[in-house]
């Protein structure tokens, strides 16, 4: 019997367990390297296995076992591959009702003629998407080469606000 045929609980680990294999196996290839001095691809290993690691979270529920230290090791991650492969892309915090929201500015390119100041576009993760997953589909990178900036948040409700900060959603925040 496969995992698609599983009881739930089964075929979310199963699930899990797939993704973070492959997860773990990018970042395996991503460090060999990265000790070979092949930096940008380093990054973008560990920049995909990220969106695994992601991938495997996403479907866990809310309190399993193992989700948080999952979450962190794809944010450890990320981190790391944005560095590596020289991304225009970093994190920033915002102040919010005495903590912080999490986000990612992303430069426009080519302003240097115009004081380096560049028009921005505020992204804001929404459902259950996360500021990284924003940043992965490339809008923040295409607004970029024709010199547009994008600071992407990630709001109450969804991703580090929610899972680390215990942030839920508010009613109305999408208007």
């Amino acid at each position: 019997q496969g995992a698609p045929n599983a009881p739930d609980a089964q075929g979310t680990q199963a699930f899990r367990e797939t993704w973070s294999r492959m997860a773990d196996k990018l970042c395996g290839l991503a460090a060999e390297d990265e000790a070979q001095g092949r930096l940008i691809s380093a990054g973008d290993k560990y920049g995909r296995a990220a969106t695994y690691y992601l991938t495997a979270e996403r479907l866990q529920a809310h309190g399993a076992p193992g989700r948080e230290a999952l979450y962190g090791r794809f944010l450890e991650v990320f981190a790391k591959g944005m560095a590596l492969a020289g991304e225009n892309c970093e994190g920033v915090q915002i102040p919010y009702e005495g903590g912080h929201l999490s986000a990612l500015l992303v430069r426009g390119e080519g302003m240097h003629g115009h004081g380096g100041r560049a028009p921005i576009l505020v992204q804001v993760s929404g459902l259950d998407s996360t500021k990284e997953m924003k940043y992965r589909v490339g809008l923040p990178r295409w607004l970029a080469q024709r010199g547009v900036s994008s600071l992407v948040v990630g709001q109450p409700g969804t991703g580090e606000a929610l899972r680390l900060h215990g942030m839920t959603a508010r009613h109305g925040s999408g208007h």
